[in-house]
């Protein structure tokens, strides 16, 4: 076969993550038999499991936004948006969630994939099933004051199946406001009503610029 499919059934793994093994190009611990199903995590993870809630949070927007540098379709779809501005990308923490992460958590069956995972699912980055919930979803942080407070989610592909949900948040009541700093400094603000609205004026320089969560998201903070 080829290299992806050796590639697979020497490690036990899925296609998607074969390519991220691939991708990530260590070689050096390779089974010479085939493998059903690997229970052993091969890519280094991002995330400290000893870390705070906030520190966690924190270490997986980064994580999002290195993964959003390498990714052309992230990188294209915010160049149709008009938000191809790396300083912009750089100064949001722009990231993009296309499953990589969960692949770089130790298993579920083992007592430190089981902790981090729990912990995942309690801040809302996985879903009960174990997957990213913002899987295949540009991914915009909103931090104030180097806490992040709320998570939206924007699927790059409108190609998908029926009932699909297109916008997506951490579970709970909306906190934080969006871009913060030009709330505390400016006199007279633009609303918009979504954050990629936002993002926009923000690009073409009208930086005293915020966003509601939506139409029905605008919130007592807000106010």
């Amino acid at each position: 076969g080829d290299i992806i499919s050796w590639m697979m059934k020497s490690q036990g793994v899925s296609f998607r993550h074969a390519v991220e093994l691939l991708r990530e190009g260590d070689f050096t611990a390779l089974a010479a038999q085939p493998v059903k199903r690997s229970t052993i995590t091969k890519l280094p993870t991002p995330l400290n499991a000893n870390a705070e809630d906030q520190a966690l949070l924190i270490q997986v927007v980064g994580y999002y936004h290195q993964a959003l540098k390498q990714n052309p379709e992230a990188l294209e779809y915010l160049n149709k948006r008009g938000l191809n501005d790396s300083a912009m990308i750089d100064h949001f923490k722009l990231g993009v969630a296309n499953r990589t992460l969960a692949y770089r958590l130790p298993e579920k069956n083992r007592k430190a994939g089981a902790e981090i995972r729990s912990r995942l699912q309690t801040l809302g980055i996985l879903r009960k099933s174990g997957h990213e919930h913002f899987n295949g979803s540009l991914v915009i942080p909103v931090i104030n004051h180097n806490q992040v407070l709320e998570l939206y989610g924007r699927k790059l592909n409108d190609n998908l199946r029926k009932g699909t949900v297109y916008h997506l948040y951490l579970p709970g009541p909306h906190q934080g406001l969006f871009n913060i700093d030009a709330l505390e400094t400016s006199k007279e603000i633009i609303l918009c009503e979504s954050l990629i609205d936002a993002l926009t004026f923000w690009a073409a320089g009208y930086r005293n610029v915020t966003a509601s969560y939506g139409i029905e998201g605008f919130t007592q903070a807000h106010l």
